[in-house]
């Protein structure tokens, strides 16, 4: 009997090749022009807008901006569960002439470590003085805001913001694992830093 199964799977995987090349092209033709595009999250049923910054084959770094062209921080995604990007086109050129290039930081965010997740929290709450995770395998909803206390390879325990109404500050302890995103510097949190005197 003849087997198929080498034919196929060298074909699979230059498909997969093929699909990866193609990320990491647009990714970096992203970066090196600058060109605002949008990237989603469909999964956790997100949507950002912004810069690519950097990347590797396991994280992308943007720089964020809302609705209304206003700098929104930066965003660290795992690659892995962007599922499109999308630039281009008079709706997103327009909005990318409105927004203020003196916002950006695109400079001092080269100091984000992309290596790990562990080097990345360790390097954004460098930078920020606080950071943003989230666990949206667990809940999509769920994020925690505050600064790293202290951290292992496998955990970390984060002293948390509490919401503006309350100003109570709490201690949590997380799974690195299961952070998928991790965020900083964006108008909240820097709204809750000048509230908590930070």
């Amino acid at each position: 009997m003849v087997s198929f199964t080498p034919f196929f799977t060298n074909n699979l995987l230059k498909l997969i090749n093929i699909e990866m090349d193609l990320k990491i092209k647009y990714l970096e033709k992203l970066k090196q022009e600058q060109i605002l595009a949008g990237f989603y999250t469909d999964n956790y049923d997100e949507s950002d807008y912004g810069f690519v910054i950097d990347f590797n084959d396991d994280f992308l770094l943007i720089e964020n901006f809302d609705n209304d062209c206003n700098y929104d921080g930066i965003t660290i995604f795992m690659l892995q569960n962007i599922t499109r990007i999308r630039w281009s086109g008079n709706d997103m050129e327009s909005v990318a002439k409105l927004i203020d290039g003196s916002q950006r930081q695109k400079e001092k965010l080269t100091n984000i470590d992309l290596s790990s997740v562990q080097t990345i929290l360790q390097s954004v709450n460098r930078l920020y003085n606080h950071l943003t995770v989230h666990i949206q395998d667990i809940d999509k909803d769920i994020y925690f805001i505050g600064q790293i206390h202290e951290m292992d390879e496998n955990s970390i325990v984060i002293h948390e913001f509490g919401p503006r109404t309350s100003l109570d500050r709490k201690f949590i302890l997380l799974s690195i694992d299961d952070i998928t995103r991790v965020e900083a510097g964006g108008r909240y949190e820097s709204n809750l830093k000048r509230l908590y005197n930070q």
